[in-house]
């Protein structure tokens, strides 16, 4: 998935708003929940995130394009975590880099993963190893 930087979504300083690198990293999850089919999967379950770590690499400007990767890193009981990326698309080189947990809940509470869900994120996952 990519994404052209836009006037709005710079800061005073005149490059992306660190808030805005996790809104690029969300839509790169739900692109890939998209794209492999687990959106329909997830049956009144809510993933939400419990955790990220983010770093910072490289400052983006209005006009740089930028390219977000997403893989699945860990598959537990009701957790989900990825390492995601954000590359420049020219040069290739790393704007943030992100672990992102993601928690199963319904009702606010959480609960395991479907198994539906759980086996079609494993072949994901054995998929890309």
């Amino acid at each position: 998935m990519a994404i052209t930087v836009r006037s709005y979504h710079l800061d005073g300083y005149g490059h992306v708003n660190n808030a805005r690198y996790l809104e690029f990293l969300e839509e790169a999850r739900w692109a890939f929940f998209e794209r492999h089919g687990l959106s329909d999967l997830l049956q009144g379950i809510q993933m939400v995130v419990s955790r990220i770590d983010i770093r910072y690499r490289r400052s983006a400007t209005e006009g740089d394009i930028l390219e977000m990767e997403t893989r699945l890193l860990e598959i537990l009981p009701r957790q989900v975590k990825f390492r995601q990326a954000i590359f420049f698309v020219q040069g290739g080189k790393t704007a943030v880099e992100a672990e992102v947990t993601l928690m199963s809940t319904q009702n606010g509470k959480a609960v395991s993963l479907s198994a539906p869900l759980r086996e079609a994120l494993n072949l994901l996952f054995e998929r890309d190893r």
